[in-house]
């Protein structure tokens, strides 16, 4: 059995320090969800309405490279934000989100939500810094694998 859908929230490292009342906005545009091993979340170049909470599993996330096929980028653990391209608006997506097992994910709808911050600049400010921070992470993570890729001299 899952825990209530706030709760869970209260649970995703994401949300760690979202106030109470910040939490129960959310908990009214969530919905749980559950992808089996395999799932394809959302595709790179599709449009997808949105935007997740990873409560427990892995998702990968791959882009397709011209001359090399699918690439995997990064794996997105419990906790983690994914999907975020419809908190901005309605681009198009910029990977390919595949569970790689079991994974229960919190769903919110990218227009609500969007009207959420927009209607509530105290939420919609705290929403955007903890987008801005994981989003900040990926970043790193990236520069990581970029130096990884493209080591310097010996």
């Amino acid at each position: 059995m899952h825990p209530p859908i706030f709760e869970a929230l209260e649970n995703i490292r994401f949300a760690a320090g979202l106030p109470p009342l910040v939490l129960k906005q959310l908990q009214s545009l969530a919905a749980r969800r559950t992808f089996v091993k395999g799932d394809v979340i959302f595709r790179e170049s599709e449009h997808c309405d949105n935007v997740y909470l990873v409560a427990s599993g892995t998702v990968a996330l791959d882009m397709h490279v011209h001359d090399r096929g699918d690439v995997r980028l990064l794996t997105v653990g419990a906790g983690e934000l994914l999907g975020w391209t419809p908190l901005f608006g309605s681009d198009p997506m910029t990977a390919t989100a595949t569970a790689l097992e079991v994974t229960c994910a919190l769903e919110f709808p990218g227009a609500p939500l969007r009207e959420l911050c927009e209607s509530n600049h105290e939420i919609g400010y705290r929403l955007m810094r903890q987008a801005a921070l994981a989003l900040s992470h990926r970043l790193v993570a990236t520069r990581l694998q970029l130096l990884d890729l493209h080591p310097g001299p010996v």
